[in-house]
């Protein structure tokens, strides 16, 4: 019984450093699976105040 206890304390702490290391990247995979998410301002800004030619 507290090799079960044991075994399932071990698993809940890989389990959280899982959830942990997807919810900090998530900036980076977001970006990689559904691309850049521009608004209408954003395209505006980099228009309007880009590097002149």
């Amino acid at each position: 019984m507290a090799e079960m206890l044991r075994e399932v304390r071990t698993t809940m702490i890989w389990a959280a450093f899982a959830l942990g290391l997807v919810f900090a990247t998530r900036p980076v995979w977001s970006y990689l699976l559904f691309g850049p998410s521009l608004t209408l301002e954003d395209l505006l800004s980099l228009r309007c105040l880009g590097l002149p030619t």
